[in-house]
Parts: structure tokens; C-alpha cells; sequence
């Protein structure tokens, strides 16, 4: 049975990594950049402070960067290497059937040793979850468009060849029990503050 999985898994990552062109290999090098994302999350905490009493969206700042904080750690230090699960672009027999971005002439982009989970998948699902759970009731919209958003960014890591399937779902769950976790708690502590 892990075997079938594990099988389907590879298979997955090289039909979606061999859907290439390159526009979208730009396109998702782009996307795949955190760095690219940083005016977008200064909206939503525009968002969230245009909104609300800035008691609760001081507190929600704080939930929030404590949130990213504990979603990178976890992913990073207690599951890849934890679960020490080589990237698929590390994968000794599975590299050579996989393409990779060229970040410079003959420099192409493999990511670090070990894959599971997703700090990319983790980290956009802990952002999408508590800004939707924060913002649903002013803006309807707003939990779509951020579930879509989070999803391209984890799609994008497997499109470049750096992460099977399994390492962006379990990104996704990991990054999803984060959120409501410390989402729970925020609201906790934001009804005990406004007695």
C-alpha cells in the first residue's frame, strides 16, 4: 500500500513538473518567491487594521508573526529533519526524469536536502487561514481568494520539481491546524481583554 502511494505520489510530481513552458516557469519561480508577497501581506494587515479596534489588530499582529514563526519551525525543524524524507530533487533514481528552474546559466534550483512537509504549503495555508478567519465577516470574498492564492503557491513548489504531492498536503494540514489553533486562542484571549 505505501509502495502504490509513494508510486503515485512521483507520478504526480513528474506529469505536473512536465507541464513546463517557459513563461511558466517564470511564472512560478515568481510565485514560488516569498519575498515577491510581502505587499501583499502589508494589505492585509491594512485589512485588518482599517477594521478593527487596533487592540485587536495589535493582538492579531502578534498571533499572526507567532503563528508564521511556529508553522516555519515546526515544518522545518521537527518534520524535515525530523522525517529526513529527501526532496524529490535530491531523489537519486527520481532527479534525472525532473526539470528544474535555471536561476543563472547552469545554476538550476533544487531547494534543500529534505521536502516533508512543505514549509511554502505550511506557511501560505497559516496566512490564508487567519486572515480569512479574521476578515470573512467583513469581506466575503476574502477566504476564496486566499484558499486560491495558497494553493497556487503550494502548486507552484511542485510544478519546479522540489516537492512531491504528499509534502504540499501535508503542508496544507499542518499549516490549517496551526492557523485554527492559535486563531482559537487569539479569540480567546480578545473576548477575556474586552470584559
Amino acid at each position: 500500500m505505501i509502495e502504490w502511494l509513494e508510486q503515485i505520489d512521483q507520478q504526480l510530481l513528474i506529469a505536473i513538473n512536465s507541464w513546463r513552458s517557459p513563461f511558466w516557469s517564470d511564472v512560478m519561480w515568481a510565485i514560488s518567491n516569498k519575498f515577491v508577497w510581502f505587499p501583499f501581506y502589508i494589505l492585509l494587515f491594512v485589512l485588518v487594521y482599517v477594521k478593527y479596534s487596533i487592540r485587536a489588530a495589535l493582538l492579531f499582529t502578534l498571533f499572526g508573526f507567532a503563528a508564521v514563526g511556529l508553522a516555519d519551525f515546526t515544518a522545518t525543524h521537527l518534520f524535515k529533519e525530523g522525517v529526513a524524507r529527501y526532496r524529490p530533487s535530491h531523489h537519486e533514481t527520481l532527479k534525472h526524469l525532473l526539470y528544474f528552474y535555471e536561476m543563472k546559466p547552469g545554476e538550476l534550483y533544487k531547494g534543500g536536502q529534505y521536502g516533508f512537509v512543505s514549509g511554502h504549503a505550511t506557511n501560505s495555508f497559516v496566512i490564508a487561514i487567519m486572515f480569512s478567519l479574521r476578515l470573512r465577516s467583513t469581506f466575503r470574498w476574502i477566504t476564496p481568494f486566499l484558499l486560491i492564492w495558497a494553493c497556487v503557491v503550494a502548486y507552484s513548489r511542485i510544478y519546479l520539481g522540489v516537492h512531491y504531492p504528499s509534502d504540499i498536503i501535508g503542508g496544507i494540514l499542518l499549516g490549517s491546524l496551526i492557523a485554527l489553533l492559535l486563531y482559537s486562542t487569539y479569540q480567546w484571549l480578545l473576548t477575556r481583554l474586552n470584559r
